[in-house]
């Protein structure tokens, strides 16, 4: 059995046996007025390191939706700091992270219904998974596979989701100090780093393609995309399907 994680004072940790999702127990305990600010729900699962965390913004939507790039960004310094220097971990907009091209992880964002970009959220509940390995018949049949991997597909067998759900918390902690010191713009340029080159994206928005040649990421964490009715800006609110 792996050890219990460890986490910042800032934050209290509460286990989630492994056939429960952790999102989906923090946003009923934060309905139930069980869980607030700084709590966080993780994983017994050893496959994977999954977490949410429970946060109270003090701004508006809009400005708040900059939690999933945060978060992103932490996972790739968390991964940095414990991994193995070769490990290639990049982000694809708005919410997947990569390994070597595969997918090998996602973050998650949700707050109260009906909240406008304008409004200030009650609650929002942040969460992310990480595979720390694949299931059996598509480690056994690399082909299947093509499209997702894992940590321990990538060189990182001496690692497990304690260490990945404790550095993740610590790193995020970090970079959610200098978000509200700076805002987004210190974040940037390591979200920006991470961003998976490709001469032509196609994104989904509802049931709308966009298609064109990724040209940046804005200031508030927006796609900029230059396709064939010029460039446009994709808000963050359209990537997580939150609003707009």
């Amino acid at each position: 059995m792996l050890p219990i994680p460890e986490f910042p004072p800032l934050l209290t940790g509460y286990a989630v046996p492994a056939s429960e999702d952790p999102l989906q127990v923090a946003l009923e305990g934060v309905r139930r007025r069980d869980f607030g600010a700084g709590d966080l729900c993780w994983s017994m699962a050893e496959t994977h390191g999954r977490a949410a965390i429970v946060l109270e913004p003090d701004c508006c939507l809009a400005k708040a939706l900059q939690m999933a790039p945060l978060l992103m960004v932490a996972i790739g310094d968390a991964l940095g700091a414990i991994g193995p220097p070769n490990l290639a971990l990049m982000y694809r907009w708005p919410s997947t992270l990569l390994v070597n091209g595969g997918e090998v992880g996602e973050v998650f964002l949700h707050v109260p219904g009906g909240t406008g970009l304008e409004d200030t959220p009650e609650f929002m509940v942040l969460g992310f998974s990480v595979a720390m390995s694949l299931p059996a018949d598509l480690s056994e049949a690399p082909g299947l596979s093509r499209h997702a991997t894992a940590l321990f597909e990538e060189g990182c067998g001496d690692l497990d989701r304690t260490q990945v759900i404790e550095a993740v918390a610590r790193h995020f902690l970090s970079w959610l100090d200098a978000w509200e010191h700076d805002g987004f713009r210190t974040a940037h340029p390591d979200y920006l780093g991470r961003i998976q080159p490709a001469d032509k994206i196609a994104v989904q928005i509802g049931p709308v393609t966009h298609e064109g040649r990724m040209i940046g990421i804005d200031e508030d964490g927006g796609l900029l995309l230059d396709g064939a009715e010029g460039v446009r800006c994709l808000s963050l609110a359209q990537g997580l399907g939150i609003a707009g």
